[in-house]
């Protein structure tokens, strides 16, 4: 029997979308399907998620982005060029149809800082083949997109270590 694919959104202000984006993507390597995590507004490939995709064969991850992306103030014609490049192999692996999940990782932050418009994403989501199923993950994601998502999670701050001076942890917060 075929199932739909679904549209997947984790967003909020607190820790955990790529977490539970990567979680999803495990599972399904576990049962054989290909899975493709495009990051956008990342480029830092030291991350123990990079280190493990790498050594499965059912995931294919991509990076377009460089470090100093992640703030805002910093943006420039680079960045933006690195956003267009994987929208455009984004768009590719989706045509293709040889991932059965495809996780645009931080996508929401660069519809925020209108690296992307909108109404391409939900063009994209509303042509993807209906046997996938497209995942978006980042704080802030648009009302639009919210809502021709089958699955829409809100991670919400209660209390973070940040808060209290204490630095990222390896194997935790990255």
């Amino acid at each position: 029997m075929r199932h739909n694919g679904l549209i997947i959104v984790y967003t909020g202000e607190g820790k955990g979308k790529t977490t539970a984006a990567l979680g999803l993507a495990f599972r399904a390597a576990g049962w054989g399907e290909r899975i493709a995590i495009i990051q956008f507004i990342k480029g830092y490939k030291k991350t123990g998620e990079w280190q493990i995709v790498e050594r499965i064969e059912e995931i294919d991850i991509y990076q377009t982005g460089d470090v100093e992306i992640r703030a805002i103030g910093k943006l420039g014609e680079k960045d933006k060029k690195s956003v267009r490049d994987a929208l455009k192999l984004a768009k590719k692996i989706i045509k293709e149809q040889k991932h059965k999940i495809i996780i645009l990782d931080e996508i929401n932050n660069a519809l925020n800082y209108d690296l992307v418009e909108a109404g391409e994403i939900i063009k994209l989501l509303r042509e993807k083949p209906v046997e996938q199923t497209i995942v978006l993950t980042g704080r802030g994601a648009p009302k639009e997109v919210m809502e021709i998502a089958d699955l829409v999670t809100e991670m919400k701050n209660l209390r973070h270590p940040f808060d209290n001076g204490i630095p990222a942890k390896k194997g935790i917060d990255y």
